[in-house]
């Protein structure tokens, strides 16, 4: 059995399944692309790499403004945390925050695009869309919200994509939590994912 083979036997299994997986993909395509892009043409056309300037030192030093001047709730104090980011990392160190976040911009998109490592993706696109919306920047809100919900579900997020297949290849469940592939499959089921065989080619139970 092939990984498009399984992929298609998990999708028949749901409906439900199969519609998230298609919406996830497809949005995950777009996503990929975004962050690429935005990555890519500050290293060019915006010049980041090469003007001299601290070009994200405007959005850092916006985003420590708009932090100490909120008062709502923030048990996970995740606001001190950014600060202190700020203050001791990325204002001290100006080209470097510039470069570093162009090389995340970029890996983010092209990782996210070919369903890589989701689940890290999620959480480094979290950290940055989180600095990108406190600075003020509204469009990374619906960024935020997708970056928490591919958190929650990355299975699904990379099913048809590179973690999918080494799902496969590693003889996993394809979807829900990594772990020894729990159904048989044969050519003439219409569900299941693949069990690891032995070396005898006979499936493990």
């Amino acid at each position: 059995m092939t990984y498009l083979g399984a992929v298609g036997a998990e999708l028949k299994k749901s409906w439900w399944n199969a519609v998230v997986v298609i919406v996830f993909t497809i949005g995950r395509l777009f996503f990929g692309w975004d962050f690429f892009k935005a990555g890519f043409e500050k290293a060019t056309s915006e010049h980041w790499f090469t003007d001299g300037k601290f070009n994200a030192g405007g959005l850092i030093q916006g985003m420590v403004k708009n932090i100490q001047h909120s008062h709502g709730s923030d048990p996970l104090h995740l606001n001190g945390l950014l600060v202190w980011f700020a203050n001791h990392l990325f204002i001290p160190m100006g080209h470097v925050t510039d470069t570093l976040v162009i090389i995340f911009e970029m890996v983010i998109g092209i990782f996210t695009f070919f369903g890589f490592a989701i689940l890290w993706t999620m959480i480094a696109a979290l950290f940055l869309n989180l600095q990108f919306a406190t600075a003020g920047s509204a469009n990374n809100f619906g960024y935020l919200v997708t970056d928490i919900v591919w958190f929650k579900f990355p299975s699904y997020a990379g099913l048809i994509g590179l973690d999918g297949y080494l799902r496969f290849r590693r003889g996993q469940n394809l979807l829900g939590p990594a772990g020894p592939a729990t159904r048989k499959f044969s050519e003439g089921q219409d569900g299941g994912t693949p069990l690891p065989t032995s070396g005898k080619g006979t499936a493990k139970m």
